[in-house]
């Protein structure tokens, strides 16, 4: 509630508005013949009041009864009768305050329940117990009973109130109507009230005064409950002033006073009573509008920071949670914005906005709202044109920024501040766990690569590309290897494998086991067979390699003869000429699974053929039969050409894994075999488990008939 606070100016005010008041009851309305008919200063008195603090009421009251003594004597009243109202009119303001004060303490004559405590405080208990005191000081004077002097004694209070008290406190307490007018278009309505009251109280025989209720009620569904307010102040002075002078419907009455005033005065209430409870009713009503469509949007902006939340929560990068606020979360409260986020332990921002690309070059000391609230690491609003910037921060340390940009320069408020302040305490300890996981995730990154194979860029006879994708494509890591390397007497070995699982462990398993074939494969041995067996005994002191499946052959171009082996891995691919056939030999179960020495195939490749060897990642699908997954990729591998093997791995990754979410790791390997020389002759052998020696045999290469070995 608005309170005076300058006490000088206060009681100066307080009397000169009573004084004024005062005389304008005795001189104009004739109050000492009639009774006290709209005392102006009962509406004086308490309005000081309801505005101040009770430390103030006794000058306050003082104030008002030294003024109505000296008023009193000078229009002849006796000393004790000039008390005897001086303390009616102070007795009754306080009375009125004091209720006011306990059932409305923030009182808004705006709203309905507010009114009806105002007018059963203010304009009917307080101007009752000053009628009665003022009755009883004209009977002990006068002589008339304390009836007679009661009920005009309470009316014209009462009346002082409604019109005074209602216009001054309804001016303070205005919460501002939307088509409140300016106080130039304020005061021409005023003045136009007095001229409309002035001409319809101007005829005597036709009943035009009563003109005066629509044009009050006008005013009510026009401009609110502040100017209807003012005009029935307006009204309730000009109307008794004309009816004074002989104007109007009651002028006929002017010989019985007390009927005259008393019909008038009930007109008069009734009228601007009328008009405030209409203004009201319609400033309730646009409040309950107001309020149902802030409930809404209340829970509009509950349910879109909800799903802010939810998208935070899921959001694993600086970059997703930086999508997932400038797609969602500035638009709860501003036209546009920006995310701002602290690269690293640089002094730069990297910038995402809601109507752009990211930028990836603003300074920490730029001028801009947004590098100013993260330097600062305080919020910081401009003005022209409206922003608000908010730092980001979780334990300590400033993360980025959130910058809100508004059309309307009077759009943030308090909501919007407190709703600023909680999307970027949800924003901090996301960029938090983002920067950890980003971290983990290049730690796992540098882990797989070491674990990666440094193919040379030239081997033996043979072009090489690889491809890997891991299930976890977070962070990048897996169990599914390859490798190439370069043999004794100008071969080439290369390696296919599948460790069990998708985490470090299996990682960490994966690169053991492809050192440990490295090492196995550059030794004297009598063939892929025998690496294999020497890997198996090997991998029983790694952690995490049993049931691994290895797929490992070795190549010489000079004789074209490719000898092969494969521990529970799938078979490989060779291609000549678009026809895809199956190296399905020398199969053998997976580490630590075996039970006896392990079979190698034999095979003369055709010249220019491609090779392809890989996880059963790229062919095995939890929907779908195995069988299926072959025959996709040996379709795929008759329909491709050129000799670059990496276009040939790009292009079956994309046919058989683009856009799916993989379950399973996924590696791909690619050789493009030299043509052999063309004297060769050698025909393929198959070593048979049992060790006694090779036998010969003609390898069976069959079109298209895939055999599967599951893990």
């Amino acid at each position: 509630m608005t309170r005076l606070s300058v006490p000088g100016r206060l009681l100066l005010l307080v009397a000169a508005g009573y004084a004024a008041g005062s005389i304008t009851s005795f001189v104009l309305f004739e109050s000492s013949s009639t009774g006290a008919v709209l005392f102006l200063p009962a509406g004086v008195t308490l309005s000081a009041l309801v505005l101040t603090e009770r430390r103030r009421w006794p000058w306050i009251l003082a104030t008002a009864a030294l003024v109505e003594v000296a008023i009193d004597r000078t229009q002849g009243i006796g000393p004790i009768a000039a008390w005897g109202f001086a303390l009616a009119n102070t007795a009754e303001p306080l009375v009125g305050a004091t209720l006011l004060r306990r059932f409305a303490p923030d009182l808004d004559l705006g709203r309905r329940r507010d009114l009806g405590i105002f007018l059963l405080c203010g304009v009917l208990a307080g101007p009752f117990v000053g009628g009665l005191i003022g009755s009883l000081t004209i009977h002990w004077s006068q002589g008339p009973p304390v009836l007679d002097g009661l009920l005009p004694f309470w009316a014209g209070d009462g009346l002082g109130v409604l019109t005074v008290a209602g216009a001054v406190l309804t001016w303070r307490l205005d919460r501002g109507h939307p088509d409140t007018p300016s106080q130039v278009r304020r005061t021409v309505l005023l003045l136009a009230t007095v001229g409309v009251t002035v001409a319809v109280f101007w005829p005597v025989v036709v009943p035009l005064a009563y003109l005066t209720i629509p044009w009050l009620f006008w005013l009510a569904v026009r401009y609110g409950v502040a100017v209807v307010t003012e005009a029935g102040l307006v009204v309730a002075v000009t109307a008794n002033v004309m009816t004074v002078v002989g104007r109007g419907p009651w002028a006929p009455l002017h010989d019985s006073p007390r009927m005259e005033a008393a019909l008038l005065q009930l007109f008069i209430a009734v009228a601007v009573l009328g008009a405030w409870l209409l203004a009201v009713e319609i400033a309730e009503r646009e409040r309950a509008r107001a309020m149902s469509r802030q409930e809404a949007a209340t829970r509009r902006r509950v349910e879109a920071l909800q799903q802010v939340t939810a998208g935070l929560a899921t959001a694993a990068t600086t970059e997703a949670i930086a999508e997932v606020l400038v797609r969602s979360g500035i638009g709860l409260l501003a036209d546009s914005g920006a995310v701002g986020v602290i690269v690293g332990d640089s002094a730069r921002l990297r910038v995402w906005t809601t109507s752009g690309p990211a930028l990836t070059d603003l300074s920490l000391d730029d001028r801009s709202p947004l590098a100013t609230a993260a330097r600062r690491h305080a919020p910081v609003r401009a003005w022209s044109p409206a922003a608000l910037a908010v730092p980001a921060r979780a334990a300590g340390t400033t993360f980025g920024a959130l910058e809100f940009r508004f059309a309307d320069d009077g759009a943030i408020d308090s909501d919007v501040i407190t709703m600023s302040r909680t999307l970027a305490e949800l924003m901090a300890p996301a960029l938090h766990r983002a920067r950890l996981y980003e971290e983990e995730r290049e730690a796992a990154h540098q882990l797989q690569r070491s674990f990666l194979p440094v193919v040379p860029d030239e081997l033996p006879g043979a072009q090489f590309a690889g491809c890997y994708r891991p299930a976890d494509q977070h962070h990048d890591i897996g169990g599914d290897w390859y490798g190439a390397f370069p043999l004794p007497g100008d071969r080439v070995g290369f390696a296919v494998g599948d460790v069990v699982g998708h985490d470090l462990r299996a990682a960490a398993a994966m690169g053991r086991l492809h050192s440990a074939l490295s090492v196995l494969a550059a030794t004297p041995h009598d063939g892929p067979a025998a690496v294999l067996d020497a890997l198996d005994r090997a991998s029983s002191t790694i952690p995490g390699a049993g049931l691994t499946t290895i797929g490992y052959a070795e190549y010489d171009p000079a004789t074209g003869r490719l000898c092969y082996a494969s521990a529970g891995h799938p078979p490989p691919l060779l291609v000549t000429d678009h026809r895809p056939r199956w190296l399905d030999d020398g199969r053998s179960r997976p580490l630590g699974a075996a039970s006896g020495p392990r079979s190698e195939a034999l095979a003369v490749v055709p010249p220019g053929s491609m090779l392809l060897w890989y996880s059963d990642g790229l062919v095995e699908r939890r929907d779908a039969d195995l069988d299926d997954g072959l025959l996709r990729l040996s379709s795929v591998a008759s329909r491709l050409d050129g000799e670059d093997p990496q276009t040939w791995c790009d292009a079956v990754m994309h046919e058989l894994t683009g856009g799916q979410r993989l379950h399973d790791d996924v590696v791909l390997i690619c050789l493009r075999l030299r043509a052999p020389a063309s004297d060769r002759t050698v025909p393929p052998t198959v070593v048979s488990p049992d060790g006694d020696g090779a036998r010969s045999a003609r390898l069976r290469l069959p079109d298209l008939a895939p055999r599967s070995s599951r893990r």
